[in-house]
């Protein structure tokens, strides 16, 4: 039962799903797999490689990018597929000695204390992604790849959690997500992968694109507010105007301290008039990098994928040829 394209397939995305109209019917009402143990990281993770996927991100990034897959029990399944084929890439071509998936969960989170429009626009989760997320969670399972998620908190802090306790003992760790707030989180040992490019964006990048030092990431989106997450800026300070400011002035406190040396009126008011709503901005912009998120650092260790459970449900989804790249990570 073929169905309509969303849109056009991303390069390496060809369908590869069975269509059968027999098979067993997934489960998709139990409880979100993620993880509650906690192991501690190694004193040192020199010569290490951790990766960490921005779960939501990427499901989304596949969800519009694939056309609609249904498994042989009928369910959607092209995110569940697109996803479980990106890990499959990053274990064999990355080679990564540690692996963790961080997930979005539901409710408020500390941001929405602060803010209560903070991402007030987003629009809801389509309806057939919702029963994916349970089924993508247990793959992780199965492969042996800790689901991590935390109350209160947001996928990208605890990607900045990870991101730090992997810095401080030495390792070198890749986040891998298409949200331009982990900017904030370059250093010399972590940096942004884009899967889809195969490029990694680093200190070097991050000024090429947006002429700045990862340090001065979060002024620079107070300066300029973030519409997707609807984060208020600075009326009429656009990117190319607060790169200009904070050539100057490197931090947003001696932007504001130097304000009535600002060209143009408007835009000298709105520095002076809208301070503490740029201030309000760039904590909600900030990640936590001390999240109390349960991290098995011991199962995020690569190696301990469960065979017979991932080919069963690959069968289950219907997901014919991917048994096969599961063989080369043996």
């Amino acid at each position: 039962m073929a169905q309509q394209s969303r849109q056009q397939s991303l390069p390496g995305f060809e369908p590869e799903v069975s269509q059968s109209p027999c098979g067993k019917h997934t489960d998709m009402s139990s409880e979100p797999l993620i993880s509650r143990t906690a192991t501690p990281p190694p004193e040192s993770l020199a010569g290490q490689t951790v990766w960490v996927i921005d779960a939501h991100s990427l499901i989304y990034q596949v969800f519009h990018a694939l056309p609609e897959m249904t498994s042989p029990g009928g369910e959607p399944v092209g995110a569940v597929f697109g996803f479980t084929r990106d890990v499959l890439y990053l274990l064999s071509k990355k080679r990564p000695n540690y692996l963790f998936c961080a997930f979005d969960v539901p409710g408020k989170t500390f941001r929405h204390e602060l803010f209560g429009n903070y991402k007030i626009q987003r629009k809801k989760m389509p309806e057939d992604l919702v029963p994916q997320i349970g089924s993508i969670q247990k793959i992780l399972r199965a492969m042996g790849i800790p689901a991590l998620g935390c109350e209160s908190f947001e996928a990208d802090d605890i990607l900045a959690t990870v991101a730090r306790a992997t810095d401080e003992r030495g390792g070198c760790c890749f986040l891998v997500t298409g949200d331009k707030d982990c900017r904030q989180l370059i250093t010399d040992r972590v940096k942004i992968y884009n899967i889809r490019k195969d490029r990694l964006f680093d200190r070097k990048m991050l000024m090429f694109d947006w002429g700045i030092a990862p340090e001065q990431v979060v002024d620079f989106q107070a300066l300029v507010g973030d519409a997707v997450d609807n984060v208020p800026g600075v009326p009429l300070i656009g990117p190319k105007f607060a790169r200009e400011l904070l050539e100057k002035h490197p931090t947003l406190e001696e932007v504001f301290d130097h304000a009535n040396e600002v060209s143009g009126k408007k835009r000298k008011e709105n520095l002076i008039n809208f301070r503490e709503q740029a201030k309000l901005s760039r904590k909600l912009l900030r990640l936590d990098s001390h999240t109390p998120v349960a991290v098995d650092w011991q199962g995020g260790q690569v190696g301990t994928v469960d065979r017979q459970a991932v080919l069963e449900l690959f069968q289950e989804f219907g997901f014919r040829s991917l048994g096969q790249k599961l063989e080369v990570l043996e």
